[in-house]
């Protein structure tokens, strides 16, 4: 009898542990939100590759240089189809449909293209029920359990440099003057200005075909995001198909990188609380701005933009003209820019010197103060508060893909178990009982 009391308070407190420990975990620190966003425990079993750096690389390791001659290997047929909407009957989508809680999304439906451009035509855009962004330019979501979206830097001279749909390498290249802009030209160019760091919001499309490159980004010190998988309308889409494009983004970021990132920028900002619930449910943030430099739009061939240089250029004069003369000074930005193209990179390289003189440049999460842009805590990344976090050394030059078919790791009772706060009782119970 006394043998069964003891296994059953056993039993009693691993369960009120397991409790604590969730709820520990579950916590977050936004004073508005209710319900609470974890991390994507479908991502358990997705290994990042070995000899990849685990944490803030060294300043000194940050060098203008080729990409390695390694081939990282990524097995192509484990993903949808690069540059289309992933289906969404595949088995891995299924089970991370399974464990989202829907009750929690909004019901609202799936908007409808018009000639290739969104119909807000039968929109209400004055009452705004769905905080639609493209609509409205909503940016505060009307459901509690939802924090407001990241669109600027809180103190006036910050910029929160940032660049879109990267890693970047010509799609339809004809000749090598075409791939001239292929990374890493962007990303050595940055690292020779005074190794200047950047958010970057990946496509998992370029991640999965273009690896190398977007390990380079995270090794030079960037912040890596998701931008989706093949860069769609996200409002249009369903629940399900919006699953499907922040599922195989996530998975080929952790795989190539071995981070799962907390933030996501929807493509043409177009989002709404439907699509914002899904995406804060699968760990992320969703993240605008407050400017757009029109990059997206300049002329590259006839039927591809519509914008000389020029304009974008006056945008950028107009910028630091308005911060030199005092006249902003309430807040930071966020501004749009791309790597998706040559003209793009060569705006962004124009530009950066003197945007360097003028505001305060940093990635997104340091304006923010936020030393944690990932899932993974070993990543500690510099804020206004602690410039200067532990940095780790790379030491490998050929990062090695895990096996696919790994086993996971640890289950959530193992991890339960092995708690401090569960040992501690265990250890306690059974010397109680030896004694006895």
């Amino acid at each position: 009898m006394k043998l069964r009391a003891i296994i059953s308070l056993i039993l009693l407190l691993v369960t009120a542990s397991v409790q604590a420990i969730s709820r520990t975990i579950n916590k977050f620190t936004a004073s508005n939100v209710e319900f609470a966003q974890t991390s994507p425990n479908w991502l358990s079993e997705v290994h990042g590759p070995r000899q990849l750096l685990i944490g803030y690389p060294s300043d000194e390791d940050i060098q203008p240089r080729p990409l390695p001659t390694y081939k990282f290997s990524i097995d192509l047929k484990m993903y949808p189809e690069v540059a289309k909407q992933p289906s969404v009957d595949h088995p891995e989508i299924k089970r991370v449909l399974g464990l989202l809680d829907f009750s929690k999304v909004p019901q609202i439906k799936p908007r409808v293209m018009n000639q290739g451009v969104l119909d807000i035509s039968q929109y209400n855009a004055k009452l705004d029920p769905d905080c639609w962004w493209s609509a409205s330019i909503c940016k505060k979501p009307k459901v509690s359990y939802i924090p407001e979206d990241i669109y600027s830097c809180p103190n006036g001279g910050d910029w929160g440099l940032n660049f879109d749909d990267g890693p970047h390498k010509a799609w339809w290249p004809k000749t090598e003057k075409d791939k001239e802009y292929d990374q890493p030209r962007f990303y050595n160019f940055l690292a020779s200005q005074n190794k200047q760091k950047a958010t970057l919001f990946f496509i998992g499309s370029n991640v999965v075909r273009f690896p190398e490159a977007a390990q380079r980004a995270l090794t030079d010190g960037h912040t890596i995001c998701s931008h989706t998988w093949s860069h769609s309308t996200m409002t249009t889409l369903t629940n399900e198909e919006v699953v499907a494009q922040l599922y195989w983004t996530q998975k080929a970021i952790k795989e190539t990188l071995g981070i799962t990132p907390k933030c996501w920028r929807p493509p043409y900002g177009d989002v709404d609380d439907r699509v914002r619930a899904i995406a804060w449910q699968m760990g992320m943030r969703t993240y605008l701005w407050d400017q757009d430099s029109y990059d997206w739009n300049m002329y590259i061939s006839p039927g591809v933009g519509r914008l000389q240089p020029n304009v974008i250029d006056g945008y950028f004069e107009q910028w630091i003209k308005n911060r030199m003369s005092g006249g902003d000074s309430k807040r930071g930005h966020i501004t749009l820019q791309h790597e998706n193209s040559n003209v793009t990179v060569m705006m962004a390289e124009k530009w950066l010197p003197r945007l360097q003189t003028t505001f305060r440049l940093m990635p997104i999460h340091k304006c923010l103060n936020d030393p944690s842009p990932y899932w993974e805590e070993s990543w500690v990344y510099p804020t206004l508060d602690n410039p200067n976090p532990p940095s780790h050394k790379n030491t490998f030059e050929t990062p090695i893909p895990h096996d696919h078919k790994q086993p996971e790791e640890s289950s959530a009772l193992i991890q339960a178990i092995c708690h401090p706060f569960t040992t501690h009782i265990l250890f306690a119970l059974f010397s109680y009982m030896l004694s006895n």
